[in-house]
């Protein structure tokens, strides 16, 4: 038992180091295995007293189990059903295969030391810092590119409002004139 006990300490310590670096987490953060325990006291301390919910703890794991959606795959599609998927798809799982070989071929061409040599691949650092930059650039073109789709549409809606409306303008005037013109018509007299 207490080996299990010391086994678990050291998971949560690597997890801790992990997640809180080389900072010092015990001044900066509560411990992990504390934090963990008081959510969890709080939560039986609140659930005590209702079935319901104990209840639905108690089957949580059912319940997750049947939310997977691989889980809903097994009780609906068949071996043969799955088969016949899998040889749908068998040219593009065929492409996918040799693009990855080609990929890898290349492999030797990408880590050559003629790349290695650019200014932009020289260092592992920098090269990351660059493509940063470029990641956040690209971004922001998304968000000005979502913002313009966004404007272009708001005037196309508006665009197409102002022609609706005027032609049943256009039409009411229409209508109108024609009924003047007939009133205005003089009447022929029959002889």
């Amino acid at each position: 038992m207490a080996a299990t006990i010391d086994i678990l300490e050291k998971r949560v310590g690597n997890l801790e180091n992990l997640v809180f670096g080389s900072s010092d987490k015990d001044v900066e953060y509560p411990k992990c295995v504390e934090s963990l325990h008081n959510v969890h006291s709080k939560m039986m301390v609140s659930v005590a007293g209702h079935k319901s919910i104990a209840e639905s703890f108690s089957k949580l794991g059912q319940i997750q189990n049947y939310l997977d959606p691989e889980y809903a795959d097994e009780l609906t599609i068949t071996q043969p059903a799955k088969l016949e998927m899998i040889l749908a798809e068998e040219d593009l799982i065929k492409q996918t295969a040799s693009s990855m070989e080609m990929l890898k071929n290349l492999e030797d061409v990408i880590s050559s030391e003629h790349i290695k040599g650019t200014p932009f691949f020289s260092s592992a650092a920098s090269s990351h810092q660059k493509m940063q930059a470029l990641s956040q650039v690209h971004l922001k073109q998304q968000d000005e590119a979502a913002r313009l789709t966004e404007n272009v549409s708001k005037l196309l809606s508006s665009y197409n409002s102002i022609i609706t409306l005027l032609s049943k303008q256009f039409v009411l005037w229409d209508k109108l004139v024609t009924e003047l013109e007939v009133k205005a018509k003089p009447v022929k007299k029959i002889e």
